[in-house]
Order: C-alpha cells, then sequence, then structure tokens
C-alpha cells in the first residue's frame, strides 16, 4: 500500500490561489445585499458582509475587501447620487474580482458600486411601501386623526443636540403672544437604518401615554438630505399612518417627500414651520376668543349704563314715597319693641313669685324640717324601713334623729 501524501496547509491554500487569481481574476459586476457594512474610520477600509437572499432566507454570503482609495470615491459618488452615505442593508451592484488569501480566505475585491441601481432598487422599495400602505386602507390614516383646537401638550422625536430641535423651541418658547407650550422629548436616532428601530420604539412609549398629549412632532434638522432613505421604510410609514395622534413631521429637506411625511397628518419643510403652524393654531384659536371678549365687555358695559340711569329714574320717583313707609315701619318697630320689653318684665316677675312659692314648698317638705318636728328615720342595711314586719329579731337597726343617730337590736316586732 503506498504511503501517504500530507500537504502542509500553507500548500494547499497557495494552490487554492493560484487556481482562483488564475481563472477568476476577470472583473465582473456582481448583485448583492450588504448586511453590515463594517467600516473602521481609523484605516478607511471597509469589509462589507456580502449576501444573496431568497424567499428571506441567504442562500449565498461572502465577505468584500473596499480599500479606502475605493471607499472615498464610491461614498461620494453615493453622497451625489442618493444623497447619503453607503450603509447597511443596501442592495447593491458591484465591480469586484474574485481573491483568495491564505490567512483571511475568499473574498470579493470591489473596485466600484453603481449608485443608480441602488437608486433604483430605493425607489422600488418606495414605491411598494406607497402601494401597501394604500392597499391596506391606511395610507390616509392618520391625516383622519382630530388635532385639537389649542395643541398645547406635544411629544416631541428628536435628539436634544439637534439645531432643528433647538430651533423649534426658540420659536415655541419666544412667541410674542405669550402662548403657554408643554414639549417632551423622546430622544431616537434620526438618519440612517437604525432610524426606524429607535422612532418607531418611541413611537409605541408615547402612545402608552397618549392621553397626555395632543400631537406628536418628529423633528430632524441640520443634516442637510443625507439619509433620508430610512423614512420610505415601510415599517416606519405604516407606524406613523396608524398611530392614533396626529403626527407632524419636519425632517428638514425640500425634495420629494418621503413616505413617512406622506402618511403623516401634516408635513413640513423645517422644524421651524412647525413650530410656526402649532402657533398659528394657537391664533386661530384665541383672536375670535379676544373678539368675542371685547363684545362681552362693551355689551355689559352699555347694558350697565342702561341699567343705571333706569335706577336713577326709578329712584327719584319713588324717594318721597320710600321716605315715609320706611319712617312709619321705624315707628311700629318701636311700639312693638316697647310692648315686648313691658311684657317680657310682666312674666319673668310672675314667674319668679312662682319659683319663691315652689322653692318654700320644697324647704318645707325637706326630710331635715320633718325629723325637726320629732320624726325619726329607721334604716337597716342602709334601706329605710317603713314596714316592722321587714324585720325580724336580733335584726340591728339605725335611726336617724334631727340631731343624731343611734342604733338598736330588734327584740320583738308587733
Amino acid at each position: 500500500m503506498p504511503a501517504k501524501q500530507v500537504f502542509p496547509l500553507s500548500k494547499l491554500t497557495e494552490a487554492i490561489e493560484n487556481v482562483i487569481n488564475r481563472y477568476c481574476s476577470k472583473v465582473v459586476w456582481v448583485k448583492a445585499e450588504i448586511v453590515k457594512l463594517n467600516h473602521y474610520p481609523h484605516t478607511g477600509h471597509c469589509y462589507p458582509d456580502l449576501v444573496e437572499k431568497k424567499d428571506g432566507k441567504i442562500v449565498a454570503e461572502l465577505r468584500g475587501n473596499i480599500w479606502k482609495s475605493n471607499f472615498d470615491l464610491i461614498n461620494e459618488k453615493f453622497r451625489q447620487v442618493l444623497n447619503e452615505d453607503l450603509r447597511d442593508d443596501m442592495t447593491v451592484v458591484v465591480q469586484a474580482t474574485v481573491t483568495f488569501h491564505s490567512v483571511y480566505g475568499l473574498a470579493l475585491n470591489i473596485l466600484d458600486i453603481d449608485p443608480e441601481y441602488t437608486l433604483g432598487e430605493l425607489a422600488k422599495q418606495r414605491a411598494e411601501a406607497i402601494k401597501k400602505l394604500v392597499s391596506e386602507g391606511i395610507f390616509e390614516a392618520n391625516k383622519k386623526q382630530r388635532l385639537p383646537g389649542l395643541p398645547k401638550t406635544i411629544a416631541v422625536i428628536s435628539v436634544n443636540s439637534s439645531k432643528g430641535y433647538q430651533d423649534f423651541l426658540n420659536v415655541i418658547e419666544n412667541n410674542p403672544w405669550g402662548y403657554k407650550f408643554h414639549c417632551k422629548l423622546f430622544p431616537a436616532i434620526l438618519q440612517g437604518e437604525r432610524a426606524v428601530t429607535t422612532i418607531t420604539a418611541q413611537l409605541k412609549r408615547i402612545e402608552k401615554h397618549q392621553n397626555l398629549f395632543d400631537a406628536v412632532a418628529i423633528i430632524r434638522g441640520g443634516g442637510g438630505e443625507i439619509g433620508l432613505s430610512c423614512y420610505d421604510n415601510y415599517h416606519l410609514a405604516k407606524a406613523i399612518a396608524q398611530f392614533p395622534l396626529p403626527v407632524l413631521t419636519g425632517i428638514g429637506h425640500s425634495t420629494n417627500e418621503t413616505v413617512s411625511e406622506l402618511v403623516s397628518y401634516k408635513n413640513f419643510i423645517t422644524p421651524t414651520k412647525i413650530a410656526e403652524f402649532l402657533l398659528q393654531e394657537f391664533h386661530n384659536f384665541a383672536q375670535p376668543l379676544r373678539e368675542n371678549l371685547q363684545k362681552i365687555v362693551t355689551g355689559a358695559n352699555l347694558l350697565f349704563e342702561r341699567q343705571e340711569t333706569r335706577l336713577e329714574k326709578v329712584s327719584s320717583s319713588f324717594g318721597f314715597l320710600t321716605t315715609r313707609i320706611l319712617d312709619r315701619e321705624k315707628n311700629r318697630l318701636t311700639s312693638c319693641r316697647q310692648v315686648i320689653h313691658s311684657g317680657a318684665k310682666g312674666i319673668l316677675k310672675e314667674r319668679n313669685s312662682e319659683l319663691k312659692n315652689i322653692s318654700t314648698s320644697i324647704e318645707l317638705l325637706s326630710p331635715k324640717n320633718i325629723l325637726k318636728r320629732g320624726f325619726s328615720i329607721t334604716r337597716k342595711d342602709g334601706r329605710i324601713i317603713t314596714d316592722a314586719g321587714l324585720l325580724e329579731s336580733g335584726d340591728i337597726i339605725e335611726t336617724e334623729f334631727y340631731r343624731g343617730k343611734a342604733s338598736a337590736e330588734i327584740k320583738k316586732t308587733n
């Protein structure tokens, strides 16, 4: 049996590398989805994870290499065509060669990426999102929400450091009419793929306390038109469309409206415009109120003046008669007071005499007076004895006299 031929791993990978570099070095265009960009700012190089999906499942996967010089050029082209950077979760067509490295394995060495294809894919996704929302009957749902006449409590989805958010607050808080608003910030990422998850999460938080707010404002400012494709995302647009409060969007751009803006209650070019809209809503309510209040005050003053004039006339006509009636009633009251005073004195005197008679009778019936006349009180065990039949021979009794007491033993009862 011949001996086994054993090759070092490096020899095998070297052979693979030679084969691939000889037969697969041709430049090709490849369609794939960037799952994760893996860009390293300190070197400028990029190592995207590329996949192909079918029915939601990955059917092919390969790592890519984009060296710094190529990445800067590609990213600049994306900014010019798509108004955003190359990022995760983009479907792209790349120009590349297949390479194999003994340590790092198989990869696509990406030379260029066609942004026009990605632009078309994004436009396709946008159109599909709109079509789906319309077919589900929710495209206009948020526009049918009712905005209160005084929308004063606003849930704001933004970033505290955002210039757009600061501009919004400045207009709201320093309005010349002194209208008072209550704004609660719900921080979120406002561009890129993570914007979808963070904005949606904050909408869910606000929904739990929807009774506290009149409206929601999604505010993004200071970022130009870079990274806006996330607002075409179907899931984010659906969350806005179905939200139970009016959603106002001020994402800060002037070109085509995103799907999220299209389904919102009302959208504005800048955050400042949202603030101006809210102030105008207050003004629309307050101005007629002020006018009606002025009409009420004027009418009331006129009515009071007319009534004062009438009262003066009535007072002049009945002044003399009123004086006579008052004098007569005064005299009647004086007479009544005298009668009551005299009658009360007589009754008190009579009652006092009756009380003296009663006091005399009580005094006469007092046990002391009875004892004074020679009578006595006999007790047994503290109880008054009025019947000799209640006593037995040998009982000890106590007799009370006018002066003093005496004890005795019963010898015989009769």
